[in-house]
């Protein structure tokens, strides 16, 4: 089988443009698997960060009813006193 130069050339340059594309074949998918593992580490991230607002807004919830309780008391011991003192103070 005899080849002319430009086939031989074409020949290796069809060879050597496969193999780069399969080099960046294999690049990509590596690429691809490094971006699905960062983004799990960013979903557990966010999954923490979700929590941790969950948790500080319950915590919040639970002083500011803390507060409106203390509140209430008061109010409820002043109304007390007032009750009280007119009655000691008659005596």
């Amino acid at each position: 089988m005899h080849m002319d130069l430009p086939q031989i050339i074409l020949l290796i340059v069809i060879i050597v443009v496969s193999v780069i594309l399969v080099i960046i074949g294999v690049q990509i998918i590596g690429l691809l698997k490094d971006a699905k593992a960062t983004m799990k580490k960013a979903d557990l991230i966010l999954e923490d960060v979700g929590f941790l607002s969950r948790s500080l807004t319950r915590g919040s919830s639970t002083i500011s009813h803390l507060f409106t309780s203390l509140e209430s008391g008061m109010q409820l011991v002043g109304m007390v006193t007032k009750l009280v003192a007119p009655k000691s103070s008659k005596k």
